[in-house]
């Protein structure tokens, strides 16, 4: 598997003097699949540029795609053309806007001697803050279109399309009155359908009318898991990319319904392996969940709800081998304690250091990334509580999860994004902050 490896750099140029500060954003891109903490690098990146907003709401975000192949002087010579369009734009804040994106972007492009091997994405213009930024994506994959778009808003489509999860996996329970199905796709799972039927149970009656109602009954099981089949035929067979299906249930009820091939001669291969049960529903296919670690050995959903039951078991036990805050977990990566590191996806936050120019005047400022837009647009309608002065700045801007997992990376721990699907997702939210981590060894003496 090959491993890229791309540093970003972040230059906002203010809009009065064209001076800026760089700030470098270190993105690890894989060929295959990519650990959950690089992927989910890559996905926050996306959101970030989809969250912003051009200046005014003018048409001045530039989003150039240029696959492997592409010739550097005909994009040049593109981008001059369009320069000298927008000198003919009627407003001229916008016409100012989109000239100085495609100054910024023909600057480096002339720097380019070969793209890399799955092309190069360039996102140039100026946000809402009244600077320019500047921030070239390699993709995970190869693009294949070439694409230069002006608009209000950078246009991520096409890169979060190759970040999504494409394996799906199939979960049916089925006894002799129910069966329950839902969809497995990366550590997201969604439960689709319950089937009710009524198939009579034991009864007290002898003789002929005995064997009368058990003939009866096996007809209405039989019936039952035909129409199970039907309706799971229906549902998985719609699954693009399904890379197979789990079953379960009742011993007896899950064996009649594989040896009746009961399901489209297209989904037969793709079973993997039965399951025991005790329970149907929405909780029988939970239980089945739990109990398919080795069949779906390789699925992001069963890899976060174990590593959080691993730092659960160790918690109670009181082997002092987990830690958890962000005050015990930065403790445990400075003595390079920490073996796995959990990080919530909902622990996404920005550390600001906001300055006023005129006084010198500094505040630092926790802020989520979901919300950063706005706090940007805040800031420019503050005034400084020293000297009144209305420009406010943010200075500078560190994620705190980048720079969390660049500890850990430094000290050989593995890292997990832990999504909130999940009860032990929520409990690490919920519960710890959304930071814990699995140690090598105890550190209370420490």
């Amino acid at each position: 598997m090959k491993i890229y490896k791309l540093t970003i750099r972040i230059m906002k140029l203010d809009s009065r003097d064209n001076i800026g500060t760089k700030a470098n954003l270190e993105i690890i891109i894989m060929s295959k699949a990519a650990s959950s903490f690089e992927t989910y690098k890559i996905k926050q990146s996306i959101e970030r540029l989809e969250r912003k907003k051009s200046f005014n709401g003018a048409t001045c975000l530039v989003t150039l795609y240029m696959p492997n192949g592409t010739s550097i002087p005909d994009v040049t010579q593109q981008l001059v053309d369009e320069r000298g369009t927008a000198a003919n734009i009627k407003s001229k804040q916008t016409s100012k806007a989109v000239t100085a994106a495609l100054s910024s972007i023909l600057n480096r492009i002339k720097q380019i001697r070969d793209l890399p091997n799955n092309g190069l994405v360039i996102f140039c213009g100026m946000t809402q803050n009244g600077k320019v930024e500047y921030i070239p994506i390699t993709p995970v994959e190869p693009i294949t279109r070439k694409m230069y778009v002006c608009d209000s808003r950078f246009h991520t489509e096409h890169l979060r399309e190759q970040l999504e999860e494409k394996e799906q996996f199939g979960l049916m329970v089925v006894d002799r009155e129910t069966a329950a199905y839902a969809l497995l796709r990366g550590n997201h799972m969604t439960f689709l359908r319950n089937l009710h039927s009524f198939v009579p149970g034991k009864h007290g009656k002898g003789g002929q009318s005995q064997r009368r109602i058990q003939r009866g009954t096996e007809i209405l099981a039989q019936d039952h898991l035909r129409r199970a089949g039907e309706v799971a035929s229906k549902l998985f067979l719609e699954v693009p990319d399904l890379k197979g299906i789990v079953l379960g249930g009742p011993s007896l009820a899950k064996e009649n319904f594989v040896r009746g091939n009961f399901l489209d001669f297209r989904l037969t291969d793709k079973v993997l392996g039965t399951v025991d049960t005790g329970y149907t529903g929405e909780q029988g296919i939970r239980e089945l969940m739990e109990k398919s670690s080795e069949i779906l050995k390789d699925v992001c959903y069963l890899k976060e709800k174990q590593l959080v039951q691993i730092f659960l078991r160790e918690l109670g036990k009181d082997t002092g081998q987990v830690a958890y805050g962000q005050k015990e977990v930065m403790k445990a990566i400075e003595l390079g304690a920490v073996k796995t590191l959990l990080i919530s996806e909902e622990l996404d936050v920005f550390q600001t250091k906001v300055l006023c120019p005129q006084c010198n005047y500094t505040k630092q400022e926790a802020v989520k990334a979901k919300e950063f837009v706005e706090f940007e647009e805040e800031i420019l309608k503050r005034n400084c509580p020293e000297c009144g002065s209305s420009k406010l700045s943010i200075e500078d801007t560190i994620d705190f999860v980048e720079e969390l997992g660049k500890r850990a990376v430094e000290i050989g721990a593995e890292i997990e994004i832990v999504s909130t699907d999940t009860e032990e997702g929520m409990i690490l939210y919920k519960s710890f902050g959304g930071l814990v981590a699995i140690l090598r060894y105890s550190i209370r003496e420490m």
